[in-house]
């Protein structure tokens, strides 16, 4: 079982007309700043050289990932109940500091703005996410395409072992895609499951025969707080 550790923040957001005209999309019923509380978390970034299993995101990951979170809800211990739903993503945007990545990337941090409805029974939590208590957070995603950073290959089809050196190069297994993202959960302790089916295709092709790969691996992606954003 790898575990994928990225950082992660959580911070309040203001209520400005810009940030509540996105939040209505989603909603029903117009909702007024009063009534609502915002916040955003980075989730993530593509910051190769602080992944502690070597098995960083790319910037098309984080890019697919932007796109696919948005109105995804926001939950607790990845327990997908309706009544464990707390809050929702109602934009994504990623965040560049000019500085390159081990692998040539500009350096990007992904961040979602997520929305709650200020009640009676959510005033602990609001509380809570203030104060820092709730601040740990972890997200579901799937990717198809994860390569070696050595020689570009699918990862687990070549020789080479994430964390050790080639050549002067640091094997890394780059995840470069996300085909679906799942939610984003609150987490007292981080924890990480991670599930896989692989699947065979016959190209039909009597001349050149080839079976090829589809490697679905489910991550919840663990972050620790490093930084306020």
């Amino acid at each position: 079982m790898s575990k994928v550790f990225k950082t992660a923040t959580v911070s309040a957001l203001e209520s400005t007309p810009d940030e509540l005209e996105k939040v209505n999309v989603f909603a029903l019923e117009k909702q007024n700043a009063d009534d609502l509380y915002l916040f955003k978390v980075a989730v993530c970034s593509n910051a190769q050289n602080t992944d502690r299993d070597n098995e960083p995101l790319m910037l098309s990951a984080l890019e697919d990932l932007a796109q696919r979170l948005r109105g995804k809800t926001v939950i607790f211990d990845h327990t997908p109940t309706a009544k464990n739903q707390v809050a929702r993503i109602y934009d994504t945007s990623l965040e560049k500091n000019g500085e390159l990545t081990e692998a040539g990337e500009e350096l990007t941090r992904l961040v979602v703005h997520c929305y709650m409805v200020k009640t009676a029974s959510n005033a602990d939590l609001i509380a809570e996410i203030r104060a820092g208590i709730k601040k740990e957070v972890s997200v579901g995603f799937a990717t198809s395409k994860i390569t070696c950073s050595v020689c570009g290959s699918d990862a687990g089809r070549c020789a080479h072992r994430p964390g050790q050196t080639y050549s002067g190069k640091v094997c890394r297994r780059q995840i470069r895609n996300c085909t679906d993202a799942y939610e984003v959960s609150f987490v007292a302790v981080p924890c990480q499951t991670d599930a896989g089916t692989v699947k065979s295709f016959d190209s039909g092709d009597a001349d050149a025969e080839k079976e090829l790969e589809a490697r679905i691996k489910i991550k919840e992606i663990i972050f620790k707080e490093e930084k306020a954003i």
